[in-house]
């Protein structure tokens, strides 16, 4: 049986509880309150309006445009690209230190292939082979656009162009999601 000093000290230790959520609750319905539109607000003056926009941030579309890099059922994330306004389909590669072409894209994108000098050795799945570097102008994926990116092209052994870390490191950022890479320009 309890005494009544105990329940006296049960309410006690109690009382912080239940203040602490009385207040919680309270701070809830506020911020309801805050964040529900009310029926009967009256519209802002236009003065009121103007003062509001101006205090908003200048937030334009370039620092917004983001694009989604999909998982297909390869388990392999793919990008249709325009590489200097040519569509390019690249496997993504965060292990690739560049962006890698195969000679068919190369040529597609209006490199003339039958001149490269292979001036850089690369390391590949089937090893180590010679490269030509080369600056791509552009490479746009859906409105995020990354300039002047550096890339190899490899004649033999690479089936798809590699969408590598020249490109990806250029991003304001990027996110890995289960079904998706999303990129951030």
């Amino acid at each position: 049986m309890t005494s009544l000093a105990e329940s006296g000290s049960v309410r006690k230790a109690l009382f912080p509880a239940l203040a602490l959520f009385g207040a919680a609750a309270l701070g809830l319905v506020a911020l309801r309150d805050t964040v529900t539109p009310r029926v009967d607000a009256k519209p802002a003056l236009a003065e009121e309006a103007e003062v509001y926009t101006d205090a908003l941030p200048n937030i334009s579309s370039h620092q917004i445009r983001t694009a989604s890099l999909r998982k297909e059922g390869d388990g392999h994330y793919w990008a249709t690209a325009r590489v200097n306004d040519v569509p390019v389909k690249f496997l993504v590669d965060t292990g690739a230190s560049l962006v890698a072409l195969s000679k068919r894209d190369a040529r597609r994108i209006g490199i003339n292939t039958d001149n490269l000098q292979r001036n850089a050795e690369v390391r590949t799945a089937a090893g180590r082979v010679k490269a030509a570097t080369t600056v791509i102008d552009e490479i746009t994926i859906d409105g995020v656009t990354v300039k002047n990116v550096s890339a190899v092209i490899i004649e033999e052994g690479l089936e798809h162009s590699l969408l590598g870390m020249s490109f990806l490191n250029r991003l304001e950022g990027w996110d890995v999601t289960t079904n998706a890479i999303i990129i951030h320009e």
